[in-house]
C-alpha cells in the first residue's frame, strides 16, 4: 500500500472567538469536493474502490488529512487529494448538512470524562488565551449562532488565510523511486496557493503565565459519567518542543509513572490506596503546544484510597521531593536512552497511512534530519534541563482535580456550559501546601534499580532451509499443543507467545464467568510491580479472558522473553497464597466498577445485546454487574485452587527461538502451573443460535440517562462459515462500505458513525449495518427503516453493476489479500485466529483467492436479493440502544422519542434493594417499537426465552 499525509499548521487555537469549531468543521468541509472533481464523495469512493482509506483530525495547531491506498493508483489518488487545497467546493448545501456531522460528533464526545475534563480545564486560562476556545463546535455555534450566509464566508476566509502552501508539510510513502515521487508530488501540487501570511502570532500568550489566574491552583471535584475514582495532579511549563533532543519532561514522566519497586505506585498499592498511575504530558495539542506545556500525574484510587486522599497527596510530594533531592540520574537517561534506541533499531514497520500521518506532523516541530527520530530518540543528556521541568512541580503551583462518581449532586454549584459538566473547586488548604514542601522521602521510597529484563543478545537464530510456510505442531498431550514456526521473513531478535488456557470453570455459570474476570484482574495487578521493567524493556503481555477460558499473549525480543513466561506461570500457580481477603475485596470493587463503565457505553451495549442473542451462553456487562455482588471470598479462594487441575492449553509461537527451546521452555511453563487435563467430555464449545426467517428486533434504554446517543445495528445472518460464502459476503462488504457511508451518513446526515462489516460469529456467516445517532434527531426505527430503504437501493446498484466493474472490485480484494504482511504479528494474529477457532485453515487465503475469480456478479445479485426484505434468506437481528432525548430539543424531528413518553425514562430497570458496596443492580430495559410497519416482525422483550425458541447450529468449522 501507498500513502500520503498532509497537516496544515493551523489548528482550533485560531478559530474566531465569534465561531467556535470553524477550523474542526473546515477539516469536514474540504473532502467534500473540488472544482475538479464535483461529487461529494468522488474522493471517499475512488480510495475505497481500490481498497484504501482516507482520514482526517484537527488538533490545536494542525490539521492533518491523510489517505492509503493500492500503489499502482497512487497517482490518480493524488491528483484528487490535492485539489482539495486547490480549489475545494465547500458548496453552501453542503455546509448546512455537514454541521449536522459536527453535531453528532460532539453529542458522541459528551460521555467521554477525558474530553469534559479537558473542556474544563481550559476554563482555567488567561482571559482571552487561545486555550479557553470550545474546539469542537456543534449546531450552537455553527447553527444558532451564526447565519448561514456569514457561515459560508468565515469558512472560506479562514481556509484562504491559513491553508497555504508555505504552512502545508507533506509525506508521502511507496515503492517507488524517490524522483517519481517527487515528480507526483510537482505535477499535483505545484498549483496548491501560497500567500506568505505568518501563522496567528501566540507570543503574548507563551510561557507559564498562560494559567497563572485564580482559577488555577485550587481543588476541583468533578461528577464523571464512568464510574472512577481518580486525582489528578497537574502544573503548567513553559513550552516543551525545542526541549526535543533532552526530553526532560518525559524523563520525569519515566521516574514518576515507573511501577516497580521503590515507587510512588508500589507504596500505593501496598497500601491499597490506588491500583493505577499515568504520568507526564500526552503530546496532544492542548497539553504540548508552542505556549505551554502541562505536566499531570494521575492516580485511580480505590475506595479507601479516597478517604485518605490527604495521604496520598502527601506521598505523592513525598516522591517529588526524592527526585528534587536525588537531582538527575545519567544512570536512568541512559537507560532510557538504550531501551529506546533498541526500540528503534528493531521497530516493526508501521502501516502506511499512520507512519505518513505522524511523519507530516513531525515535520512541523523537528529539523529535517530529525523528522523521522525527533519524537523517539533520545539525543543528548540534559541536567540542567531536567532540573528547570523539576523546579515546576511546586505545591504551590499545583492544580488538583477530583472526579468520583460517588459524589453526591449537592456539592456541585457549577456547570461547565458546554458540557455540562458538574463541579465544584475551593482553595487548597494552606497548611496542606506547607505539609508537602517539607515532606521528607518516605523509607519506602527509592529511584529505579536497574533493569534486568534488557536484552543485550540480539542474535538471530539459524534458520534450515525448507521451513514450511504454516505453522506446525511440534508437540502435543493430553494437556497441552504447540504450533511453531521460526520467521524466515523479518530476520528480527523478537518473538511472539500466545496461549490460551481452556477451562470448563469459565463457561460453566455467570458466576463462574464473573469469578474468572475478577482472578485475571487480580493476577494482572499482582504482576505489575514485578513486571514492570520487562513492560518499557519492550517485552509485552496481554492477559485477558475469552469464550474458553483466559488468553495470555507475550511479545518481545526473545532472550528474556522466557523469563517473562515463567514468572507469570509461577504468578497463576501461587495465587491461592497470594490473595488476602482486604484485597479481594478492593478488586472486587473495582472489577464492580469495571462492569458498570462497559454497560454505560452505548457501542458495549449493543454488542453485548447481540451476542447474548446470538450465542447459546453469553452474559452481558449488565448481568456480571449483579453476580459480582454475590461473589464471597471463599468461592474465589476455592476456584483459584482448583483452576489448573483440568485444563487445556492451545499455544503458537512464532519469532526467533528454536523449536527445542520453545518445547523446553512451554515444559516448565507447564510445570509451574502443576495443571492436570480436562475430564471426558468437558471441553467447552461455542454455539450460536439460527435467527428464523424474518425482521427480529429488540430495542432497549442506554444505562445512562443523560446521554442522547442511540445505536442501530442491522445484522443480517446467512449460513455456515465456508470459503466461498465469506467470499462473497467480503466482496459485497466492499462494494457497499462507500455508498452506504455516503447515503446514510453524508447526505441524510443520520449520524457521525456509519459502516458496514462482515460478521464471522464463531463460523456463521453475516453482516452488519450499524449507525449511531442521537435521540433527539431520529427514532431508531426511522433510522432502521433508512438502512433497509439503502439496502433497496444497494440491489440496483448491483442490478446496474457490469461484470466488468466487479472485476474491479475482485482485484482490489485480491491484491489486499496478497498484500505483504508489514510485522510479523500480522502473520501471528491470522495463524492463531485458526488455532483458537479449531479451523487450522493456516491457507485459508490462498484458498480465498482460488474461490474469487469464479464469482459472477449474478451470484452476488442472487445472494443479496435473498437475504434482504422478503427474500428466501431473510434473517435480520435489529438491535436498537435508545439515547434519552430532551423534550424540548425535539420539534419537527423525526419520530423521536423523547424520555417523557418513552417507557421507563430512568436508564434502566432498577431494584430498589441497594446492595453491598452501596451498588444498584442493573437489568436491560426492553422499550416497544414505536413505529410497526411490518406487523409480522418478531419484538424481543426476553432474550432467554425468545432464543429458548431458536435452532441452535452445531460446533461448525470452515468448509470450502
Amino acid at each position: 500500500m501507498a500513502a500520503c499525509g498532509l497537516t496544515v499548521g493551523v489548528g482550533s487555537f485560531s478559530d474566531p472567538p465569534e465561531i467556535p469549531g470553524l477550523a474542526h468543521f473546515l477539516e469536514h468541509m474540504i473532502f467534500m469536493g473540488s472544482e475538479k472533481y464535483t461529487e461529494e464523495n468522488d474522493f471517499d469512493m475512488f480510495i475505497k474502490k481500490r481498497g484504501g482509506s482516507d482520514n482526517a483530525s484537527t488538533d490545536c495547531e494542525s490539521t492533518t488529512f491523510y489517505f492509503e491506498i493500492q500503489e499502482k493508483h497512487l497517482l490518480a489518488a493524488l491528483d484528487r487529494f490535492a485539489q482539495f487545497f486547490i480549489k475545494p467546493l465547500m458548496r453552501k448545501d453542503a455546509i448546512t448538512r455537514e454541521r449536522e456531522s459536527i453535531e453528532s460528533e460532539f453529542q458522541m464526545a459528551l460521555p467521554s470524562d477525558y474530553c469534559r475534563k479537558e473542556q474544563l480545564f481550559s476554563s482555567f486560562a488567561q482571559p482571552n488565551h487561545p486555550a479557553t476556545k470550545f474546539c469542537w463546535g456543534n449546531l450552537i455555534t455553527l447553527r444558532d449562532n451564526v447565519t448561514d450566509e456569514k457561515l459560508y464566508e468565515e469558512l472560506h476566509k479562514f481556509r484562504e488565510r491559513h491553508y497555504s502552501a508555505h504552512r502545508m508539510k507533506l509525506a508521502i510513502q511507496a515503492r517507488l523511486p524517490l524522483d517519481v515521487l517527487e515528480d507526483y508530488v510537482i505535477q499535483c501540487f505545484a498549483n496548491v496557493p501560497s500567500n506568505g501570511l505568518s501563522p496567528d502570532d501566540f507570543t503574548p500568550f507563551k510561557g507559564t503565565d498562560s494559567f497563572n489566574t485564580p482559577s488555577f491552583r485550587r481543588i476541583y471535584k468533578i461528577k464523571p459519567i464512568k464510574d472512577v475514582c481518580q486525582v489528578e495532579l497537574t502544573w503548567c511549563m513553559p513550552p516543551l518542543h525545542d526541549m526535543y533532543k533532552s526530553k526532560p519532561h518525559q524523563y520525569i514522566s519515566w521516574i514518576m509513572g515507573y511501577e516497580g519497586k521503590g515507587s510512588l505506585i508500589s507504596y500505593l498499592r501496598e497500601k491499597m490506596w490506588c491500583l493505577g498511575i499515568f504520568s507526564g504530558n500526552a503530546e496532544r495539542g492542548f497539553e504540548h503546544n508552542s505556549m505551554y506545556g502541562l505536566f499531570s500525574l494521575s492516580l485511580m484510587l480505590t475506595e479507601q484510597g479516597h478517604k485518605h486522599l490527604p495521604e496520598v497527596l502527601n506521598a505523592t510530594f513525598s516522591f517529588i521531593n526524592l527526585m528534587r533531592k536525588e537531582g538527575p540520574q545519567k544512570r536512568i537517561y541512559d537507560e532510557i536512552h538504550q531501551i529506546k534506541e533498541m526500540n528503534f533499531r528493531f521497530t516493526d514497520e508501521f502501516p502506511p497511512a499512520e507512519y505518513v500521518e505522524d511523519l507530516c506532523e513531525n515535520m512541523h516541530y523537528y529539523p529535517p534530519r530529525d523528522y523521522i527520530t525527533g519524537s523517539e530518540l533520545y539525543f543528548e543528556y540534559n541536567a540542567e534541563a531536567i532540573q528547570t521541568c523539576l523546579n515546576y512541580l511546586t505545591p504551590n503551583d499545583v492544580n488538583i482535580i477530583i472526579l468520583d462518581k460517588k459524589f453526591n449532586d449537592e456539592e456541585f454549584d457549577k456547570v461547565e456550559p458546554w458540557f455540562k459538566t458538574k463541579y465544584t473547586n475551593m482553595e487548597i488548604p494552606q497548611e496542606w501546601i506547607e505539609c508537602w514542601k517539607t515532606m521528607k522521602p518516605l523509607p519506602e521510597f527509592h529511584l529505579p534499580l536497574p533493569n534486568m529484563y534488557i536484552t543485550d543478545d540480539f542474535s538471530l537464530i539459524s534458520i534450515p532451509p525448507g521451513v514450511p510456510k504454516y505453522p506446525t505442531k511440534i508437540y502435543s498431550d493430553e494437556i497441552i499443543e504447540v504450533w511453531y514456526r521460526p520467521d524466515p521473513k523479518f530476520g528480527l531478535p523478537e518473538c511472539y507467545m500466545y496461549f490460551c488456557i481452556i477451562s470448563p470453570m469459565a463457561v460453566c455459570s455467570l458466576k463462574g464467568i464473573v469469578i474468572m474476570d475478577l482472578f485475571v484482574a487480580i493476577l494482572k495487578q499482582l504482576l505489575v510491580e514485578t513486571l514492570y521493567p520487562a513492560t518499557i524493556a519492550e517485552l509485552n503481555h496481554a492477559i485477558y479472558t475469552n469464550e474458553k477460558g483466559i488468553m495470555l499473549k507475550m511479545n518481545g525480543f526473545n532472550q528474556k522473553l522466557p523469563l517473562l513466561l515463567m514468572t507469570i506461570a509461577k504468578c497463576i500457580a501461587d495465587i491461592p497464597t497470594l490473595i488476602t481477603k482486604e484485597f479481594f475485596e478492593v478488586m472486587k470493587e473495582e472489577q464492580t466498577k469495571e462492569y458498570y463503565n462497559n454497560l454505560v457505553k452505548p457501542k458495549s451495549l449493543v454488542r453485548d445485546v447481540r451476542l447474548s442473542i446470538l450465542m447459546l451462553v453469553y452474559w452481558t456487562a449488565a448481568d456480571k454487574h449483579a453476580a459480582i455482588q454475590n461473589v464471597e471470598f471463599s468461592e474465589f479462594q476455592n476456584f483459584v485452587q482448583h483452576f489448573t487441575d483440568h485444563i487445556y492449553i492451545q499455544s503458537l509461537v512464532q519469532g526467533n527461538m528454536t523449536k527445542e527451546d520453545v518445547i523446553k521452555n512451554i515444559q516448565e511453563c507447564v510445570k509451574a502451573l502443576k495443571c492436570g487435563s480436562l475430564l471426558p467430555n468437558t471441553m467447552p464449545h461455542v454455539r450460536v443460535a439460527q435467527i428464523p426467517i424474518g425482521s427480529h428486533y429488540c430495542k432497549v434504554r442506554n444505562f445512562n440517562s443523560i446521554d442522547i446517543n442511540s445505536v442501530v445495528m442491522n445484522y443480517y445472518q446467512s449460513d455456515v462459515s465456508s470459503i466461498r460464502l465469506l467470499v462473497i459476503i467480503e466482496l459485497l462488504i466492499t462494494i457497499m462500505e462507500e455508498p452506504v457511508f455516503n447515503q446514510l451518513r453524508t447526505l441524510e446526515q443520520l449520524g457521525y458513525n456509519v459502516f458496514c462489516l462482515l460478521r464471522d460469529t464463531f463460523g456463521i456467516l453475516g453482516y452488519t449495518v450499524t449507525v449511531y445517532t442521537q435521540a433527539d434527531k431520529y427514532s431508531t426505527e426511522y433510522v432502521d427503516n433508512r438502512i433497509e430503504a439503502f439496502l433497496t437501493m444497494f440491489n440496483n446498484i448491483l442490478k446496474e453493476m457490469s461484470e466488468k466493474e466487479l472485476d474491479g472490485v475482485k482485484e482490489t480484494v485480491i491484491k489486499l489479500k496478497r498484500c505483504a504482511d508489514i510485522h510479523l504479528k500480522e502473520e501471528v494474529d491470522r495463524n492463531w485466529s485458526e488455532i483458537e477457532s479449531g479451523d487450522y485453515m493456516f491457507d485459508r487465503i490462498e484458498k480465498e483467492l482460488s474461490v474469487i475469480e469464479y464469482i459472477k456478479i449474478d451470484e452476488l445479485r442472487e445472494w443479496m436479493k435473498s437475504h434482504t426484505f422478503n427474500g428466501s434468506n431473510f434473517r435480520k437481528l435489529s438491535v436498537h440502544v435508545v439515547g434519552t432525548a430532551k423534550s424540548s430539543d425535539t420539534e419537527n424531528n423525526k419520530g423521536v422519542e423523547t424520555s417523557a413518553n418513552a417507557v421507563n425514562s430512568d436508564s434502566a430497570k432498577r431494584d430498589t434493594k441497594v446492595e453491598k458496596y452501596g451498588k444498584v443492580k442493573y437489568s436491560l430495559n426492553y422499550v416497544p417499537i414505536t413505529e410497526e410497519t411490518d406487523k409480522s416482525l418478531v419484538h424481543i422483550t426476553d432474550i432467554e426465552k425468545y432464543k429458548n425458541q431458536l435452532y441452535i447450529y452445531p460446533v461448525n468449522h470452515t468448509t470450502l
